[in-house]
């Protein structure tokens, strides 16, 4: 398994865990419309911050497996759920795992 797979299963995990109506937010093709009403404004910058920390991790895995050979060795399955929580909370993943 390369780093940018463990990464995102990591933070798969993680934001499931830590913030599970991340998941009532996203559907099977994507976002759903955010609803304000179901989180605070901590709680969506505490997820804002975890996705800025998922991205920064994400760009570093990826150096590491260009240099081991390995790269672009993430699944797009393991990638899409990371893709709609950055959305949620306006960051941009495009530029670190394409489509």
């Amino acid at each position: 398994m390369c780093v940018v797979s463990m990464t995102g299963d990591f933070f798969n995990q993680r934001v499931k865990e830590n913030y599970p109506w991340v998941v009532d937010q996203i559907n099977q093709q994507g976002i759903s419309r955010f609803s304000r009403n179901l989180v605070s404004r901590e709680e969506f910058n505490d997820l804002k911050k975890e996705v800025e920390l998922m991205k920064e991790l994400l760009v570093k895995s990826k150096e590491y497996d260009a240099k081991n050979n390995e790269p672009e060795c993430e699944t797009e399955s393991k990638m899409k759920f990371l893709r709609a929580a950055a959305k949620l909370v306006g960051v941009d993943l495009e530029d670190v795992i394409k489509k």
